[in-house]
């Protein structure tokens, strides 16, 4: 096989990266080693011509994102706090015939997320797909045990990285009334015990991908959640031995792309909803509201534990989509106007 230059890219973490590209017309080339990365059939869902970013990309479920993306025409951005395996992966996707660049900038800050983005413009010319999955470790232990500051990184890292890097993204995305962008949240969102900092970010998460959905409605950006269960660094922090087990032997990080991919493609069939994924199924999380129970001005703390039950009677609840959604079931004065 023919040697390929190499491309010298700057990015502001001040140093140099040295990955060789190959040209976009040799990507599916008899000269070039396309073991993993030819397409299977005519229907595939393809990203050719598309730019995707993805954060956490050096290992586990992110590294599964990036290679997935770009054994279907993505040309990826694999960003990695840690410059080695951000590097390492770009190289195995350019090694099977794909296209990749690795950045090594922080999710954490504004300058480190717009630095992820300059790389994206800089390296191939866009920016279409945005794959959120930094974050630094995993469920954090007891209430009582986790310190502030591994409460902060991990709130910082999951959530607030998560809201920067979208926010990087999104002026370009707007203008070209084009986007797909993919939320790594859990199911933790709904809480367990000895997780309640990891919980908290990731519950913030969702509301980040609703609002986010809604904003970009009107744009052709569509966003989403994906909720994976696979068996990465972050899992083997789970202070359950059994469920360590489990995942292990069950939820391979590589069984959750497949979801990111339908969610990411041009045909993506939904917007705003969160998808728990692993061990070969995907599925629909929701939160519905209730009709509840309605007493009026005049109705005391007495009167509202008599009528509980009506309060958590499912019957005639509705999907909620939207936070006015619950506002529906005012009447009379209290009647919603919109």
């Amino acid at each position: 096989m023919p040697r390929l230059a190499p491309v010298i890219i700057t990015t502001r973490r001040s140093f140099d990266r040295v990955v060789t590209v190959p040209p976009r017309r040799r990507l599916y080339g008899d000269d070039v080693n396309v073991a993993n990365f030819e397409p299977k059939t005519s229907d595939e869902l393809r990203f050719d011509d598309k730019v995707a970013i993805v954060t956490g990309a050096g290992r586990g479920l992110g590294r599964e994102h990036a290679l997935m993306l770009a054994s279907r025409g993505a040309r990826v951005v694999v960003n990695d706090v840690n410059a080695e395996h951000a590097r390492i992966t770009a190289d195995e996707i350019v090694a099977k015939g794909g296209i990749a660049v690795a950045d090594s900038n922080t999710v954490a800050t504004p300058e480190g997320t717009d630095g992820i983005v300059r790389t994206a413009i800089d390296s191939f010319g866009g920016l279409h797909v945005l794959l959120n999955n930094a974050g630094r470790f995993g469920p954090g232990g007891l209430i009582e045990d986790a310190s502030l500051e591994l409460m902060t990184t991990i709130v910082h890292t999951h959530m607030v990285g998560t809201y920067l890097m979208c926010r990087a993204a999104w002026p370009i995305l707007k203008a070209q009334r084009y986007g797909r962008v993919l939320i790594t949240a859990s199911s933790a969102a709904i809480g367990n015990s000895g997780m309640a900092a990891y919980s908290m970010a990731k519950s913030g998460l969702l509301g980040l991908t609703r609002s986010l959905a809604i904003e970009g409605a009107d744009h052709g950006i569509k966003v989403n959640a994906l909720m994976p269960i696979g068996y990465t660094r972050s899992a083997a922090l789970n202070p359950n031995p059994d469920t360590r087990a489990w995942m292990e032997r069950n939820f391979p990080p590589h069984l959750c792309a497949a979801a990111a991919v339908v969610l990411l493609h041009d045909s993506a069939p939904a917007s705003g909803d969160f998808f728990p994924t692993g061990a070969g199924r995907t599925a629909l999380i929701g939160s519905i509201t209730t009709p509840g129970w309605n007493g009026g001005p005049a109705a005391g703390p007495e009167d509202l534990r008599a009528h509980w039950d009506e309060v958590t009677d499912t019957d005639g609840a509705v999907w909620m989509r939207h936070s006015r959604d619950d506002l529906g079931f005012y009447t009379g004065d209290a009647a919603f106007p919109g």
